[in-house]
This record gives C-alpha cells, sequence and structure tokens, in this order.
C-alpha cells in the first residue's frame, strides 16, 4: 500500500504536467487560446453587445472547415447565428480514403454537429442549426432562400451578416459518362459508396473464382479499381488500396484474388502531387509502384461507361488539331470495376450563381477582396473552397479563414487576412509519407529537422522534405489533434489501433436515408420558437419567383 500511495504520488503530477503540456500545445498549435481568454477587441464588443437590444443575425451557409470555424470564433454575446448546411456533421476529409477501404469508420470521420452548435448558442445570444440546402442570395435584400426537400418546403433567412462556405463539388470537366459511373470521394456517402463496391467487387469475384476457367476476365474487370487525379487525395487512396490489398485482401479472401487486384493511378499532368517539390513526388511514386501501383502520368480519361473506361495521352490546352488526333488515335479503353474520380473541384451550383448576379465573369468562386469580403455585397463574406482567395483549396487554409471571419465578426472589425503555411503532408500508408514543412530561419523547428538531416526544397529552400516513418507519424500526430473533440479522438485513436491489430473493417456498408416528413424543418441547438432573432410563418401565396404555371409552394420565413 506504501510503495502505491509513493507511485501515485509521483505519477499523478507527472500525468497531470504532461496533459496539460499537451492541452496548451493542441491549444497554440490550431490557433485557439482565444476560446478561453478573451481579447481586448472580443471584451469592448462583448459589452457594446449586452446593451444592444437587437441581437445581430449571423447565417453561416456550409457545416465544412470554413464554415464550422466561422462559427466557433463569432459565436458571442449579441450574435444570433443560424448555420445552414444539408449535412448535420462536420466532415474530416484527410480520413475519407481510410474510411473508404475499412482502416478507420465513417464514425471517426463525421462529427456531429449538435454537440458544437449548443456549444456555440451557450456563448452566443443564440445559436441554431437548420438542415436545408441554400439555393439563392437576395444581396439587396439580405436574404437567402433554401430548400428543405424536394416537395418545394423553402425557408426564407434574413442577415446581417452571411458567410459563404459551401465548399465546392467535384468538377467532371465535362467528360461523357464520370457523373453518371464514376465514384466520387468528397462527401461522408461516398466513402460509403466506394466502400460496399469494393467489398461487393471482392465477393463476386471470389464466388466467380470457383467456377473455373470460364469468367476469368470478368474478375479481372471486378477487381481493377481505376484512381483517377494524381493528387493528395488520390495518392493516399491508392496508397490504402494498396495495403487494403495486400494485407486484409490476402488474409480474408486468399492469395489468388489479392494477387489480381490492379490498381491505376492516372493523372493528366507530367507528375503527380504536383503541390510538392518534385523531389518528394518522385519518392511518391517509388513507393507507390514499390506497392504494385500503376502510375500513369500524362494520361487523360476521355469517356466513362458502367463497366470501362477511355483513356487517351493527355494534350494541352493550346494544342493543334494534329495533337489531337494524335491522342484521339492513341486512346485505348479499358474494363474497370470502380473509376474513383478525385481529379479537381469545381463551384457549387449557389455559388456560380451568385457570381453570376454580381457580375463576375470568372464563376470558380466568389471574388473577394484582402478582408474576405465579397465584392459588391454588403455584408457577406466567402471562405474557403467558395472564395476566389488567390490561395489554395485546401483544408489549412478554408479552417484559418474561417477563424479569421469569425473573430472579424465577433469583433466587429474587418481586417486583412494573412495566410500561415505550415506545410503540406501526403500519407503513403504502410507506416509511410512524405511532408513538405515551412522552416523559417531562426524558428525550432528549422534547427530540428535540420539537426536530422531534413534536406533542403521548395522554390525559396525554405522548406523541409521529411520521408517514411517520421512523415507518417506526423500526418497521424497533426491530422488527430485537429479533430474538433475528444470522443472523435479517442474513436479516431481506437480505429488505428484495431486496423492494426485486428486489420480492416470488411462489412459492407449500406447506407440509406428517407426524406424527413414531420416535422418540416430539421434543426437543432436553440429551438426555431424559442429564438428571438427566429420567426416561423407558414406562407401558402405563391412566391414571386415560382413558375408562370402559378405552382404554390409551402414557404417559411426565418428573421
Amino acid at each position: 500500500m506504501g510503495l502505491m500511495d509513493f507511485t501515485l504520488r509521483r505519477l499523478a503530477p507527472a500525468a497531470g504536467a504532461t496533459t496539460l503540456a499537451a492541452w496548451a500545445g493542441m491549444t497554440t498549435l490550431n490557433d485557439d487560446w482565444d476560446d478561453y481568454f478573451l481579447t481586448s477587441n472580443n471584451n469592448a464588443n462583448k459589452a457594446s453587445s449586452e446593451s444592444d437590444t437587437e441581437p445581430e443575425r449571423i447565417v453561416i451557409l456550409g457545416s465544412g472547415w470554413a464554415a464550422l470555424n466561422a462559427l466557433r470564433k463569432c459565436a458571442s454575446p449579441g450574435k444570433s447565428v443560424v448555420v445552414v448546411s444539408p449535412r448535420p456533421h462536420f466532415l474530416y476529409t484527410p480520413l475519407l480514403a481510410s474510411s473508404s477501404v475499412g482502416t478507420i469508420t465513417l464514425r471517426s470521420a463525421c462529427e456531429p454537429l449538435r454537440a458544437l452548435v449548443e456549444r456555440a448558442a451557450q456563448s452566443a445570444t443564440s445559436a441554431t442549426f437548420v438542415r436545408a440546402d441554400a439555393r439563392e442570395i437576395d444581396v439587396l435584400g439580405k436574404k437567402v432562400l433554401a430548400t428543405t426537400d424536394s416537395d418545394g418546403m423553402e425557408l426564407e433567412l434574413s442577415y446581417d451578416k452571411l458567410v459563404v462556405a459551401v465548399g465546392a463539388q467535384p468538377n467532371t470537366f465535362g467528360i461523357p459518362g464520370v457523373m453518371e459511373h464514376g465514384l466520387f470521394l468528397k462527401e461522408a456517402e461516398d466513402s460509403a459508396k466506394l466502400h460496399a463496391r469494393l467489398l461487393s467487387n471482392l465477393e463476386k469475384a471470389a464466388a466467380l473464382s470457383h467456377q473455373g476457367d470460364k469468367y476469368q476476365s470478368e474478375i479481372d474487370r471486378l477487381l481493377k479499381v481505376v484512381v483517377v487525379g494524381g493528387g493528395p487525395t488520390g495518392v493516399e487512396l491508392s496508397a490504402e488500396l494498396a495495403d487494403f490489398a495486400h494485407n486484409d485482401v490476402a488474409k480474408r479472401y486468399g492469395a489468388d484474388i489479392s494477387s489480381r487486384i490492379q490498381i491505376v493511378l492516372v493523372e493528366a499532368m507530367p507528375r503527380i502531387l504536383a503541390p510538392f517539390d518534385e523531389s518528394l513526388a518522385a519518392v511518391a511514386v517509388e513507393h507507390l509502384v514499390s506497392k504494385g501501383v500503376d502510375v500513369r502520368t500524362g494520361t487523360a480519361v476521355t469517356y466513362v461507361e458502367s463497366q470501362d473506361v477511355t483513356l487517351a495521352p493527355s494534350t494541352p490546352r493550346n494544342a493543334t488539331p494534329e495533337q489531337r488526333a494524335a491522342a484521339a488515335a492513341a486512346a485505348r479503353s479499358e474494363e474497370t470495376g470502380a473509376l474513383v474520380w478525385a481529379a479537381g473541384i469545381g463551384a457549387r451550383p449557389l455559388v456560380k450563381k451568385l457570381a453570376r448576379s454580381l457580375g463576375q465573369t470568372d464563376m470558380r468562386g466568389l471574388k473577394v477582396d484582402g478582408s474576405l469580403r465579397v465584392e459588391g455585397a454588403d455584408g457577406v463574406y466567402a471562405i474557403g473552397d467558395a472564395a476566389l482567395s488567390g490561395f489554395a483549396p485546401t483544408a489549412q487554409v478554408a479552417a484559418q479563414q474561417g477563424k479569421h471571419i469569425g473573430r472579424a465578426i465577433r469583433d466587429g472589425v474587418d481586417s486583412e487576412f494573412a495566410y500561415d503555411h505550415a506545410g503540406s503532408l501526403c500519407c503513403l500508408g504502410s507506416d509511410n509519407g512524405i511532408a513538405q514543412l515551412l522552416a523559417p530561419a531562426g524558428s525550432t523547428s528549422f534547427n530540428v529537422w535540420d539537426a536530422l538531416g531534413a534536406p533542403a526544397v521548395g522554390r525559396e529552400g525554405d522548406e523541409r522534405a521529411v520521408t517514411g516513418k517520421p512523415a507518417f507519424v506526423l500526418w497521424r500526430s497533426l491530422y488527430w489533434t485537429k479533430l474538433l473533440s475528444a470522443s472523435s479522438r479517442l474513436s479516431l485513436g481506437g480505429d488505428w489501433m484495431r486496423s492494426t491489430i485486428n486489420g480492416r473493417d470488411v462489412v459492407e456498408p449500406v447506407l440509406q436515408r428517407t426524406a424527413t416528413i414531420r416535422p418540416p424543418v430539421e434543426s437543432f441547438g436553440t429551438e426555431l420558437r424559442r429564438n428571438n432573432t427566429i420567426r416561423l410563418v407558414n406562407k401558402t401565396d405563391a412566391l414571386a419567383t415560382d413558375p408562370a404555371d402559378g405552382k404554390r409552394k409551402k414557404r417559411f420565413w426565418l428573421f
């Protein structure tokens, strides 16, 4: 007993100090100290807000990196916040590749919004989530029109400040068949569909393998996966697929099936991983090839059907007719069991519609000034992939922009956005990865990586290349700290441990959600009828924007 008491007295303070240090480190890394300690600007704004009679109406469109970071920072006294999104969860997009092969569960990649909104409601005058699709923005009347279901249930939300953070959607570049037959990796449902397709094809191939030589070509088709897009998403998915084939498929389906799996990574540009230094991209190619991935650069998809894809040499935009003809002549069709499209993103319809109404000619996003205010739209901000801000469409940029705008709304002061690039990471599976880390002269990280012999990369030579297991540990550690709750961190850590010990999940997911009939508006947080800033009114008159046929729709107003 004495020894145990002595041990506890010694270990408890050390454990407490370690936990406190870890929390302080994560808080510093994520730039979240103002969640606990108010700044002078915030204190002044709090005092002024408490004396105001009407709270400022804040509408945030989206539930991704940019939107939720804006919500966390702007939730304060005197603010009535409404978050509008068709999905009631935050999706941790860097984990989609892992969830699509069962390395982790989708639960670990999704953070329910309920707790986040309820937490915001404790700080703000009110905070409410509404499950709906934003369809139109009236910048003159400062209203947003959103639809809750296919039956025409519509919401009208009035705002003082509007944050457009709806992200982006896959860009198929008009290639025939991609939208109809391709699989994507943008939403949680996409990961589940890909996981289901992979496991279904494996079961079919295993069954056919017992039927003699009659179905050999069909087995090869079922076991071939084409990943289009050589960016971080496509590379990480290819690496996860290779690990899945070598480890879990070999264990559960046998070497005869695992050895026949073909993974093809297609990239139209001359090399993969354009955001990374060429030397790091070469490391990634070498690792993928060693795992059996067929990496094809300078190759474009020209046509997609349900069971095959047509590939041809890529040509530049200014290609001559002769070059285009030669590429078309070299095109070949290949059978495939699954085609995953990770080749780029494009603006959502809402963003295009608003950009067009503001007279923009570039439809890739909303044009913003240095403070991320949409040009020509008073009180409207655009952040993340929805904005043409001059920064790369990454989660790192979106999160920083969300915090910047949230603080600007909270403090009532717009300021120039300054992006702090920390580096780029890419997981290659098998305890492997690559990292390109910013190391400005004189910083601690610069000295550490130099001491470890990390080579200098980048145009200015101010970045350091880290490869192998250290980069893999960095990838997992950094993204683990970026999760929004302790429960998600525990869930993710448990999934990583489970997949390491017992292998990946091979239970085919089934996701089917029926439309909600009652209540008509799905929401949580501050209740709609108890929220001082929201009024729900049933209006039977036809909308002014209705077609000439006079079709009547149910309409609700949120003020």
